[in-house]
């Protein structure tokens, strides 16, 4: 029997209506947790929702009652935990969760329109849907603002860190990954089915599609945490640029072809980065000088300017921003990333060795000069931010669990029977 059918058919021993017939049915209290409760159909509806994914992962090697209490004790924790936001004033506004639906369509590729719809198709209730984001949310924004951003990383843990787990400079990649494969050595599948199948699975998973194409030989497996020194030259490629919670383009292989889900990776960022030798000219324009008379001043100064000498004169004598005028409007070497995006967009577009066109920024009247430009392995300083983030996690997350604890402690929690 499909393992999917089998979990579903358990929930249905559970609950044996229909989900939406769950109004007719005698519905009844599972547990209290302070002055709230849930109830049985809760607990029907967090079951019903769980991600294929998710359910392949975690659920499908434990007995029916032990999902109930897995499921009914996340259902406990996210009471409390919600309780607790409310008493710290923790309050998500209606553009925030405008904000998250948009992004959550975006990572699908769809429109909002498109993401209900798609809910609704699964057999979900949107309203539901929209909650559990709220709920999600809520919870997020409580661990950032009591426990994350108040944990501080030194460098000593740093350090320590990377020496025990011995993450080279070059990067220590994992990645947390489920496979699908569909097997075609003799390559007899016509490319557009296994397109189709490549489309169904961005839309529902890798689960809903094995069982949406019955007739095709398809095989989904949890390949867990590898390091990607251990994958297929194929797979490594394929995987580069894919974020978290994405899956890879289609690989072809003898065996078939296969799409893998990057669940979760670490230290994956490690890139080269630009960075250019950058001098500029700053005027300002005040209730005596319009716009217009500081660009024809600047305009005016870069054809004057002859070279790299003429352009560090000028600078000292008439640029407003003194700390590099002193240096002959020097900013040293920079990265676009750091800098405003009016200033970022005429540095990438000057040519070398060339003053570029005034432009304003919020700083005022800008001419740069781009003396250079040098490519910087950034593999390390990715590393040590994303060593310091794992750290500040753990701690985080550590201290949260404490208090959760505590929380269920101090907590009038009572489970009834089911």
């Amino acid at each position: 029997m499909n393992k999917l059918l089998k979990f579903i058919l358990i929930i249905l021993l559970y609950n044996p209506l229909h989900l939406a017939m769950a109004e007719s049915y005698d519905d009844k209290i599972i547990a209290i947790v302070n002055d709230k409760v849930i109830l049985k159909s809760e607990v029907q509806l967090a079951i019903n929702y769980l991600p294929a994914d998710i359910i392949e992962k975690e659920y499908m090697n434990i007995s029916d009652e032990e999902v109930i209490r897995k499921i009914l004790k996340k259902l406990i924790e996210t009471n409390l935990l919600i309780q607790a936001a409310d008493r710290f004033g923790i309050n998500i506004s209606d553009i925030a969760l405008e904000n998250k639906l948009s992004e959550i369509a975006r990572s699908k590729k769809m429109t909002i329109n498109e993401l209900r719809n798609n809910i609704i198709k699964q057999g979900q209730n949107y309203t539901n849907y929209i909650q559990e984001i709220k709920k999600q949310m809520t919870i997020e924004t409580l661990f950032i603002s009591q426990f994350y951003s108040r944990t501080n990383v030194t460098e000593e843990e740093i350090e320590n860190f990377i020496e025990r787990e011995r993450i080279n400079e070059h990067g220590n990649f994992e990645y947390d990954l489920i496979e699908l494969v569909i097997l075609d050595e003799d390559k007899l599948l016509d490319p557009d089915h296994i397109n189709d199948i490549y489309k169904n699975i961005k839309l529902e998973g890798f689960i809903n599609t094995q069982n949406k194409y019955p007739n095709t030989p398809i095989d989904v497996k949890t390949l867990g945490v590898v390091k990607h020194d251990k994958l297929p030259d194929i797979f490594v490629k394929a995987i580069h640029g894919v974020n978290d919670e994405e899956y890879t383009e289609v690989i072809s292989s003898s065996k078939g072809y296969h799409i893998l889900k990057i669940l979760e990776s670490e230290n994956k960022q490690s890139s080269f980065v630009n960075e250019y030798k950058v001098s500029h000219i700053l005027l300002k324009a005040d209730i005596m000088t319009s716009n217009d008379t500081i660009r024809e001043k600047l305009i005016k100064m870069r054809n004057e300017i002859k070279d790299l000498e003429d352009f560090k004169v000028f600078a000292k004598k008439y640029s407003a921003d003194t700390a590099s005028g002193f240096r002959g409007g020097d900013l040293g070497y920079v990265r676009t990333e750091a800098l405003v995006p009016a200033f970022a967009s005429k540095v990438k577009t000057t040519p070398m060795k060339k003053i570029s066109d005034p432009f304003q920024s919020r700083f005022g009247w800008h001419i740069l000069y781009i003396e250079n430009m040098r490519s910087i392995d950034d593999t390390n300083t990715i590393i040590r931010k994303n060593v310091a983030q794992r750290i500040r996690i753990d701690k985080a997350q550590r201290e949260r669990d404490d208090w959760v604890a505590k929380l269920k402690d101090q907590a009038y929690i009572e489970i009834k029977e089911f």
